[in-house]
């Protein structure tokens, strides 16, 4: 033995206490580190659970290795501190304790078979203090990344996901005053700030990015249907006093259509079509239902009264024109009249025995009750090629 032998252990031993005194550090670290408090907190599913149980045996281990490091340590600080100066007995202990694979790492019992007559009934694995550092890097390094990945997609899923959680509760809670339950996207922002918290790892392969974008579409999609609900119970007694205001003026409508087509079967040859269904009932009992429905569905209710009111009023309309129709036909076939009886005079045609006839059938026809147009308009045809001025070809359009 030599004095450099002896110094050369008494520096290894200062060394390996400094490390210990790191390591305590750096495991007392981890324990506090947020992503390790996921795993502890018990809250942890899905493939997060899953790599936690087996970091919780790795890191159980490295805490054994650490026991074992510090007792190894504590064993050489004893035999240093034996003599103020290291002799030989211990210079040869602390190397076997520093040096040498004297640190226990496990041990098994030997079946029978594999023993033999003269083999060992256990077998011990020992490693040297080095090996067990190297040990227990290793497991820290698996455990901290491990805990480092959660916290990291938890602390950015959370971050970016914040301002869509914070409309997601407000609509939620305008969702609860419609007396409705959340909906389908609020439940799965909530279902990402779930895993976020207990099953990170779930969120490793997807896209932060086109997930936040998808769901911030969505969002705002419902808060427009939300906030149009909330403006329809707001304002509801007015959109019902106009919904009655509108079936009202569909009742004056059908009675102005009602009396068209009697004025117009008094006064003119022709059928014309059945007036439409008398819907203005139907439509007042289904306004009458959506006071008892919930706000979504009065929503919808009140969509749907719309849009019959507005088949009804446009078949009416068109019914009624095509009434009116007829009636202001009867008018411009007599005014046209007029006009072709104030050329036959200015023509001296007035008197002609043949313009005389057509006139009166003229007159006849459309000022008797019904007036049979399309005579009327064959007559007038006729009336126009009679009014030609001498010397002139009597070629031209009919009436």
């Amino acid at each position: 033995m030599t004095d450099n032998d002896a110094a050369t252990l008494a520096s290894a031993l200062d060394r390996h206490q400094v490390d210990a005194t790191a390591m305590a550090n750096a495991l007392v670290e981890l324990d506090r580190h947020p992503g390790h408090q996921l795993f502890t907190a018990k809250l942890s599913s899905g493939i997060t659970a899953e790599r936690w149980d087996a970091a919780e045996v790795v890191l159980a281990g490295l805490w054994r290795d650490f026991d074992t490091y510090r007792a190894v340590l504590a064993d050489a600080e004893q035999i240093r501190g034996r003599r103020s100066k290291l002799g030989p007995p211990e210079v040869v202990e602390l190397r076997r304790l520093l040096v040498e694979p004297s640190v226990e790492v496990s041990r098994r019992a030997v079946p029978l078979p594999e023993r033999g007559l003269t083999g060992a009934a256990e077998q011990v694995e020992s490693i040297t203090l080095a090996a067990l550092t190297t040990r227990m890097n290793d497991a820290y390094r698996q455990v901290s990344e491990l805990a480092l990945r959660c916290d990291e997609l938890n602390s950015a899923t959370l971050k970016a996901f914040a301002p869509l959680l914070e409309q997601a509760r407000r609509l939620a809670d305008d969702d609860a005053a419609l007396a409705q339950g959340p909906a389908s996207v609020v439940q799965r922002i909530r279902e990402i700030e779930q895993l976020a918290g207990n099953d990170p790892l779930a969120l490793a392969d997807r896209s932060l990015d086109d997930t936040l974008a998808r769901l911030t579409a969505e969002l705002a999609e419902e808060r427009a249907r939300v906030d149009r609900l909330l403006a329809l119970r707001d304002g509801w007694e007015q959109t019902r006093a106009e919904l009655v205001g509108s079936t009202q003026a569909l009742d004056d409508l059908r009675a102005a259509t009602t009396d068209d087509y009697a004025a117009a079967a008094e006064r003119v040859v022709g059928e014309l079509p059945a007036l439409p269904v008398d819907r203005a009932p139907e439509l007042r009992a289904a306004l009458a239902r959506l006071d008892d429905l919930s706000w979504a569905m009065r929503d919808a209710g009140a969509v749907g009264v719309r849009r019959e009111l507005a088949s009804a009023d446009a078949e009416l309309r068109a019914a009624r024109q095509l009434a009116t129709g007829l009636l202001d036909r009867r008018e411009e076939l007599r005014g046209r009249f007029g006009a072709y009886q104030a050329r036959a005079v200015r023509l001296g045609l007035a008197e002609e025995d043949a313009v005389m006839i057509v006139a009166e059938r003229i007159k006849a026809t459309l000022w008797r009750r019904p007036s049979d147009l399309a005579a009327a308009t064959r007559d007038l045809g006729n009336f126009r090629r009679l009014l030609v001025e001498p010397g002139t070809d009597s070629g031209g359009s009919s009436a």
